[in-house]
């Protein structure tokens, strides 16, 4: 039996998501097990798992699967506390487990970032930010991780030679961008491409600078170990979802239009720089895990560098 504290929580996040809007709605797929998967933002590095609910995988597994909206530290308490059975908070999903908490990444869908640095004309070189702003979605997701990460690999110190400043998803960093509050940001497709159109300057391609897995499917190890079969179906009809998408590119544009709202010629440019993020097998290889374990063991400042076991379970995706 659930707890009161529990309870509590779980009203408290449910109307909370309720109030804040986020919830997509999704349509009835009849007696299918309802899941629940909470992600950092809109963004191309899990539209695979969008391709399984629009062309009914998930569906045929039993599962009835719709997507929230969540910063990630809610997101991992939310997991945690089941108001939500899974997130594609890969970055967020390791860094808890290796903290102690329950939860594990049981498969990857995209094999590195999606970011790139995006910054005002005028700024030639990532040593020109130094007395700058840059722009991440929220402190503790990925674009807040990875933008640390890039100005210690140009000798600049985050929050010192550079602010950093929380702003929200992608629309939200384009818009302060485009109005000068920030002069840099982490951006993902299709922002990107927007706003190299309009005149911005692209510095780098994050994914060039850290080869490592940005968004899977994380959960709890009691939903692992209770709900295995549960698991097993949510990879097996994400899995679907990666190779149609990687492969059915006609068809993944037209859904990339829909669901980012965007018009064709941009959904084909950020398709084409996507695709080649995705991964092939739902696993990360050894380099790319070995990068995001030693990002995690330096943001938590760990002694020594944890076991990839400890916040890694690849066994769904295997069988």
């Amino acid at each position: 039996m659930a707890s009161a504290s529990k309870s509590n929580l779980t009203s408290g996040l449910a109307a909370l998501v309720f109030l804040l809007g986020v919830l997509a709605p999704s349509p009835s797929w009849g007696e299918g097990m309802r899941i629940l998967v909470s992600a950092p933002s809109k963004s191309l590095t899990w539209f695979p798992a969008v391709v399984a609910r629009e062309k009914g995988f998930y569906r045929a597994e039993g599962l009835d699967v719709d997507f929230v909206i969540m910063k990630p530290q809610l997101a991992m308490q939310a997991v945690i506390t089941e108001d939500v059975s899974y997130t594609t908070a890969l970055g967020s999903t390791v860094r808890a487990a290796l903290r102690g908490i329950p939860v594990r990444v049981v498969m990857t869908i995209c094999d590195r970032p999606q970011f790139a640095l995006v910054v005002k004309p005028g700024i030639r070189s990532v040593a020109d930010l130094r007395g700058k702003i840059i722009g991440i979605s929220s402190f503790g997701a990925s674009t807040d991780t990875l933008a640390r990460g890039l100005l210690q690999k140009h000798k600049l110190v985050p929050g010192q030679d550079v602010k950093i400043l929380a702003v929200g998803g992608g629309t939200n960093r384009l818009a302060a961008l485009k109005t000068g509050a920030i002069d840099a940001a982490l951006m993902e497709l299709p922002y990107n491409v927007m706003l190299e159109s309009e005149g911005f300057h692209r510095l780098l391609f994050v994914g060039d600078l850290f080869p490592s897995p940005i968004a899977g499917l994380g959960t709890n190890l009691e939903r692992i170990q209770k709900k295995a079969d549960e698991v097993r179906r949510m990879v097996r009809a994400t899995l679907r979802g990666i190779q149609y998408a990687k492969s059915r590119n006609d068809e993944s544009i037209r859904l990339i239009t829909k669901w980012m709202e965007v018009n064709a010629s941009l959904a084909e440019a950020s398709y084409a720089m996507a695709v080649k993020t995705w991964s092939e097998t739902g696993t990360a290889g050894p380099e790319g895990v070995q990068v995001a374990i030693e990002e995690a063991k330096r943001e938590l400042k760990l002694d020594s560098v944890p076991d990839a076991s400890q916040a890694f379970d690849w066994s769904f995706v295997a069988k």
